[in-house]
């Protein structure tokens, strides 16, 4: 390998973090050739001579490209699709690579505040891109979108939930400057119907929350991030000043969210004991205990098949500390945790599942979900965008229960 093209390896090589001593870089980005540890040789590791022979062809295939292919190709959209092939080769439709405008619109989200159009979507195990929540008062709720919609086409263009990338192309799709133009395909009931519509800031709240006839309080967390923390003490804080008797949190359609964000959260609802713990390839394990502070109230967890991750480890904690029931159909099933790597000198970003979680009894969901104790199905089409037990059975046996805990019902 010719002392300009170790250089050009040495870049692509460090942006697909292969784990080199920097003393090895230096030699890379010097141009001075590099030979296994020996007599007369530069100080390079047997291992790290063994990756760089090992990635050459890598460099090999970018030169034939770049100088035989019949058309001029952009170097960078190259790379890009080199590391967006690596990340794929995994298997795991939650490791991937975010771009910086990616990264940029995927803190968006965690914060709460983005251009979109306001829905909350999720990829079903079969690659379906699901509506589980319109958010009111934005461009989707006036458009007429539902819960339940399957995203099929974003202006015409086919999109698709096979895996985190594709989702994420999806969403961005979605996403843009306000007043732009966006038109989103939907399937309903066999028939895909057109919903053209203008993007705008959308401003989310992840907790919505109210008290319900017999002193039932009712929230309803919509994902863990943004500001469901400090919401669910808001909501926490009226409950007590109202003197709420018992209480339903809801989950249903709830894809999860940031660890920190579920951990606070149920430390404010269990009493002392462990909430979960996650452990990596090498057994490394992390604890997240609760104290001893709690609302201590009645209390029932609604789950179904698409709350997943966060939604999960609160549904197990509740079970494994005895806290309260859960109510609904059997949940996702998802038990990994991912973790985000900045790259601070352009903004992007990667995405990588690192961990799995478990409950206080060892329980992981992955694969299987979290059984819930009463299991009722939905009888309507979709879940109400108000709490109306009349109109929602799945919420009407979570108050049965809340009740039959307080002693004055079924």
């Amino acid at each position: 390998m010719n002392n300009k093209s170790v250089r050009v390896f040495a870049l692509i090589w460090a942006a697909l973090m292969i784990a080199v001593v920097s003393s090895t870089l230096t030699l890379l980005l010097s141009g001075r050739s590099l030979q296994p540890v020996g007599e007369g040789a530069l100080k390079v590791s047997q291992s790290d001579y063994d990756a760089i022979q090992r990635y050459r062809r890598l460099d090999e295939v970018r030169n034939e490209l770049m100088t035989q292919y019949y058309q001029q190709l952009d170097e960078d959209e190259l790379l890009l699709g080199a590391i967006r092939g690596m990340t794929s080769a995994v298997g795991d439709p939650y490791t991937f690579y975010y771009t910086p405008e990616e990264m940029r619109r995927a803190n968006e989200n965690s914060a709460g505040v983005y251009r979109g159009v306001g829905l909350l979507l999720q990829n079903t195990p079969d690659g379906i891109i699901e509506v589980v929540r319109v958010f009111p008062d934005t461009p989707a709720e006036q458009a007429g979108i539902r819960v339940g919609d399957w995203i099929v086409a974003v202006d015409g263009e086919f999109v698709s939930g096979d895996d985190g990338r594709t989702y994420n192309d999806a969403v961005n799709r979605i996403r843009g400057e306000n007043g732009t133009r966006v038109t989103v395909t939907v399937l309903r009931d066999g028939q895909e119907i057109d919903f053209p519509m203008n993007r705008g800031d959308v401003n989310v709240s992840y907790i919505n929350y109210r008290v319900l006839p017999d002193d039932i309080g009712y929230i309803s967390i919509a994902q863990f991030t943004g500001n469901a923390a400090a919401g669910f003490a808001e909501a926490l804080e009226a409950f007590r000043a109202q003197g709420v008797k018992g209480m339903v949190i809801d989950v249903r359609n709830n894809p999860g969210g940031l660890l920190d964000q579920v951990v606070s959260i149920a430390d404010k609802l269990l009493p002392t004991g462990e909430i979960v713990y996650i452990k990596d390839r090498n057994d490394t394990r992390m604890d997240f205990y609760s104290d001893e502070e709690m609302y201590d109230v009645p209390l029932a967890v609604l789950v179904n098949g698409m709350s997943a991750s966060a939604s999960e480890i609160l549904a197990l904690s509740v079970q494994a500390l005895d806290r309260g029931t859960v109510v609904g159909l059997t949940t996702y099933g998802k038990g990994i945790v991912q973790s985000l790597v900045s790259y601070s000198e352009d903004g992007a970003g990667m995405q990588l599942t690192t961990s799995s979680y478990y409950d206080a009894l060892d329980r992981c969901p992955q694969g299987v979900g979290v059984t819930p104790d009463i299991e009722v199905a939905l009888e309507g089409a979709y879940i109400p965008v108000e709490p109306d037990p009349e109109s929602d059975n799945q919420l009407a046996a979570a108050i049965a229960d809340v009740k039959r805990q307080i002693g004055g019902g079924a």
